[in-house]
């Protein structure tokens, strides 16, 4: 007599399966936002580090106060040293003052201040959360 596994049992195994991936999808979906949102703190914190580099070095050169004046993608990569933002999360407006960036459907808006040489989270109301820059700035 062969040895074999019944339709009853790989029903169960099957089953099974199932309840496992309906348990582990949700979590891979998270963890994979949470990675976006982290690349995206880090070409923050490397285009806002690059802004105050580039400042120190007009400075030092003395070329007027140093802020570039706009983060267009072309500056952007110029004052980061080839840093490319991705286009999948990342849009510049053609005035490059603004920088808006979209993660699993969450849109904020990043406004530079060529005169502060700040780059800030833009609220469209300061009295409600955003919940996408919350998660990126802090």
């Amino acid at each position: 007599m062969k040895k074999a596994f019944t339709m009853i049992e790989l029903i169960f195994v099957i089953v099974a399966l199932g309840i496992l991936a309906m348990v582990a999808l949700p979590r891979l979906a998270s963890s994979k936002e949470d990675a976006e949102i982290t690349r995206v703190k880090a070409e923050i914190a490397a285009i806002r580090s690059a802004i105050q580099t580039h400042r120190g070095a007009k400075l030092l050169a003395q070329k007027g106060n140093g802020y570039p004046d706009d983060l267009k993608t072309t500056t952007i990569e110029e004052i980061t040293n080839g840093t490319k933002l991705s286009k999948k999360y990342w849009s510049v407006n053609d005035s490059g003052n603004q920088l808006t960036v979209t993660i699993a459907g969450n849109t904020t808006t990043f406004t530079y201040d060529k005169t502060k040489g700040s780059l800030t989270c833009k609220k469209t109301d300061p009295n409600q959360s955003d919940p996408l820059c919350d998660k990126i700035e802090n």
